[in-house]
């Protein structure tokens, strides 16, 4: 992957993906820097509706999938 900025373009390495209470966070390596990008529900839907329709099941699968992956994590803590 790849991010573009005015100061040039670097090299973005996804580490590990996390589940949170109301958001998906993905961490990496943008160059030398740490980075995190943070998905909230209302985000999939507009990263699916840019994209067309063909995304839209993939990104409504993935919010399902974080959604049940947070129950299961809160089962597991109690």
């Amino acid at each position: 992957m790849k991010v573009s900025s005015p100061v040039g373009d670097f090299p973005f390495e996804p580490l590990r993906l996390k589940v949170g209470p109301g958001h998906l966070t993905l961490e990496g390596q943008v160059g030398a820097w740490p980075a995190r990008v943070e998905f909230a529900p209302g985000d999939l839907v507009a990263l699916a509706r840019a994209a067309g329709v063909g995304a839209a099941v993939p990104a409504l699968a993935a919010v399902v999938v974080a959604g049940l992956a947070r129950r299961w994590a809160s089962r597991g803590r109690a």
